[in-house]
């Protein structure tokens, strides 16, 4: 059998995978009995959560594209190297730089203004073609590897393909216990840094790899098809006359991780304030599904492509994940 990190495909297991199991798999991926000279087994866990919400059916699995995977898993690595200067990788004599951090390095070095962007900020062009040098160098890396670790019952993956197929029972576990999962890899990916880090620099870690993922700033876009395009003049929570436009994350960003029009409403700045990281109540629920399964008949291409991976049931399963990973409700 090939060497985990030397896999070019792997196949999913057969039949239904049950939770003592994903749990046991997880458990041996954040311990230190799976092998690991970089952080991004990691990396990769945390870029598959942050895409839970970009998968698409696809037969009997679902699918994330590599596009998908490797942007996540570049921006979630900018800030850690750029901005905090955490190293990735243990010495191994010839580099003490993983390939991620080369390939920041030498972007940097090239263009050294990028140095004090987001990684959303930098230029489409180059970040399209820095996200393609990710993939390019760091799947065949991380994706074989971390299949292995897990027996067969994550993913299904060819390097060779567009990206990797999602076991379902894998999909409903990571969503259930996002929260906790996020939490234990974030403890496991300190606990490596701190290991190949100077002191100067591992302060404050378990804060720095949660803010690893900035939330967008400018979110004009949403707000512009749903005032503008779609007609929503009112307060969602309280239905008064929107005068000052809040653009709210229904299930709160720091959930989901992710911004998508079938979970921005628009709020008064009353209401979103007092809502701030909480989760509505169940007769919002079924309001904003009412209202997404009006939006998703929008004819724009816009639209449609926000709605791509959208699922009749996901806020309902978010919106109840979120409680029981500790959200408070509104």
């Amino acid at each position: 059998m090939a060497a985990g990190w030397n896999k070019t495909s792997g196949t999913l297991r057969e039949g239904p995978i049950n939770e003592d199991t994903f749990w046991m798999l997880f458990n041996y991926v954040f311990s230190d009995s799976s092998a690991k000279r970089t952080t991004y087994k990691f990396g990769l866990v945390k870029s598959i959560l942050d895409n839970l919400f970009n998968s698409e059916e696809e037969d009997s699995s679902l699918f994330i594209s590599y596009d998908n995977l490797f942007g996540k898993f570049a921006e979630n690595y900018w800030n850690l190297i750029t901005k905090y200067h955490l190293k990735q990788m243990l010495p191994d004599g010839k580099s003490e730089y993983s390939k991620i951090e080369q390939i920041f390095i030498a972007l940097i070095q090239e263009e050294s203004s990028f140095a004090n962007l987001p990684f959303i900020s930098i230029p489409e062009k180059k970040r399209s073609s820095v996200i393609k040098q990710v993939s390019n160098d760091c799947r065949r890396n991380v994706i074989g590897a971390l299949h292995r670790d897990f027996q067969n019952c994550l993913y299904a993956f060819d390097l060779k393909g567009d990206g990797i197929f999602l076991n379902p029972y894998a999909f409903n576990f990571m969503l259930k216990y996002k929260i906790e999962i996020e939490k234990l890899n974030y403890y496991a990916w300190a606990k490596f840094l701190e290991k190949i880090n100077d002191e100067s620099v591992v302060t404050k870690l378990l804060e720095k790899l949660e803010l690893a993922t900035p939330q967008r700033d400018d979110l004009s876009v949403f707000r512009q098809v749903l005032y503008n395009e779609f007609e929503q003049y009112n307060c969602f929570y309280c239905g008064r006359k929107l005068y000052e436009i809040h653009v709210d994350h229904f299930i709160p960003w720091s959930f989901i991780k992710e911004d998508k029009l079938w979970n921005f409403v628009l709020a008064c700045p009353a209401c979103n304030m007092r809502k701030n990281n909480k989760i509505p109540r169940m007769e919002y629920v079924k309001l904003i599904q009412n209202r997404n399964d009006d939006l998703r008949k929008f004819n724009s291409t816009f639209v449609q492509h926000q709605f791509k991976t959208y699922k009749p049931n996901l806020i309902s399963d978010m919106w109840r994940y979120a409680q029981s990973g500790g959200f408070v409700l509104l």
